[in-house]
């Protein structure tokens, strides 16, 4: 059977035994070569998976007691290795076995490209070492070295390395992972959450796009889906649902969050990245969210919009997307993000993209009518955790509300008798 990882070495021939006869996998025997005038400390260590032989680990000696005990320092090396000689195989192609066999199977597109930009880093950095040859310094290297000033890359890095790392123990091919104990930079002061008036959402809705027909509608799609811009952007008319009276008036909506666009992987170098259409970044992510009905006669009034520009325009890519770029084509989410942070600058609007999603917890907290649990499916978030993260950015507001109230009860305990301009109310 074929594998990735290539053995080279090649079985040496005996020259004088002083025992005989098979023995098991790192059982191990000592003889002396005559031509060599040396004791050889001999264990097998396991099949070449490629070539069917026996793989074999020697030590050379000049005397029969130093021999025994290099026999045992060879056992004890290599005691986890059955079948595959670690000392061949480098760590980028570890590295690409574990991703295609262990990995990718598992994730979703746009995490595996994540995934492999990291892979690429590490196999530039570490690829050429042979992996039972790799240290927790050579890791921390590149933490400390190139990843240094950029966190999330860091901690990611760390977190693939131990996944690969373990698994190469778990397969017997190293006896310990070196990654376990790898430290991360200083993690830098998360961005200040920086809400958006009702006078910010006006000026993003209103502004005029040339580029971006549908610019109004991915905005307000934002704004009442909290949706992330991924997720907008692959929503298709299929995912759109109204329901009418009996007059056929539109009472309520739906949207079903079942797709994120992102980035594949270029097919050669320097060339445009194709945009592909995945599940969402959880799977708490695919849901159904519930839309007001001036919300869906705005919907429906884009429809129209849209079919009058698919009839003007020859070849117009009709993919059922919602959002498209002029001929049809999906929105590329790199494009849509500089387009969005070009306009809020050029507004004066300090709010991310991102800061909008958080928005809409703001504002269902505001409300007092939802709790975490709501929040959470809102936003399709993994866990409750990252939820109460994003409560802790925005609560600068409550902050100011409970140190008011906190000084309303200190003039009362005093009686009053702080100055004016110090009082509550």
């Amino acid at each position: 059977m074929t594998t990735l990882f290539d053995n080279n070495q090649q079985n040496q021939k005996k020259t004088a035994l002083v025992k005989s006869g098979k023995r098991a996998d790192h059982e191990g025997s000592i003889y002396f070569a005559k031509k060599r005038q040396e004791w050889v400390a001999s264990v097998r260590v396991g099949i070449n998976p490629k070539t069917g032989k026996p793989v074999r680990k020697y030590g050379y000696f000049k005397s029969q007691a130093e021999a025994l005990a290099g026999l045992m320092t060879i056992k004890a090396k290599y005691a986890k290795i059955t079948h595959i000689d670690a000392d061949i195989i480098t760590v980028g192609q570890w590295l690409g076995k574990w991703f295609m066999v262990y990995s990718l199977p598992k994730i979703r597109g746009n995490t595996a490209q994540s995934y492999r930009h990291i892979l690429d880093i590490a196999v530039e950095e570490l690829g050429g070492i042979k992996l039972d040859k790799l240290t927790d310094i050579d890791l921390q290297g590149v933490i400390f070295g190139r990843l240094k000033d950029h966190y999330r890359t860091a901690a990611l890095f760390r977190l693939l390395m131990k996944r690969a790392l373990r698994r190469a123990v778990k397969s017997k091919l190293i006896m310990d992972s070196p990654a376990e104990d790898l430290e991360l930079p200083q993690k830098p002061r998360r961005r200040p959450f920086i809400r958006p008036s009702k006078e910010d959402w006006q000026r993003l809705i209103n502004y005029p796009t040339s580029c971006l027909y549908c610019w109004k509608w991915i905005i307000l799609t934002e704004f009442v889906t909290g949706a992330r811009a991924s997720e907008v952007l692959a929503l298709r008319w299929q995912d759109f649902s109204v329901t009418t009276d009996e007059y056929g008036n539109i009472r309520s909506g739906n949207l079903h969050i079942q797709h994120a666009l992102y980035l594949g992987q270029n097919e050669e170098k320097g060339a445009p990245r194709p945009v592909m259409l995945g599940n969402t970044k959880t799977a708490q992510g695919n849901r159904i969210l519930p839309l007001p009905a001036d919300f869906c006669r705005e919907l429906m009034a884009y429809r129209k919009v849209q079919l009058e520009r698919r009839l003007m325009t020859p070849g117009f890519d009709n993919q059922d997307f919602i959002f498209t770029m002029p001929d049809g084509s999906p929105i590329n989410p790199g494009t849509f993000s500089s387009h969005y942070a070009f306009v809020r600058k050029k507004l004066g609007i300090k709010t991310t993209f991102h800061m909008l999603r958080h928005d809409m917890a703001s504002r269902m907290k505001g409300t007092h009518m939802f709790d975490l649990k709501d929040i959470q499916a809102q936003l399709g978030h993994s866990s409750i955790q990252v939820t109460m993260d994003i409560y802790t950015h925005i609560d600068e507001e409550q902050n100011a509300k409970v140190s008011g109230w906190l000084a309303g009860g200190v003039n009362d305990l005093l009686g009053n008798n702080l100055p004016q301009e110090h009082r509550i109310g």
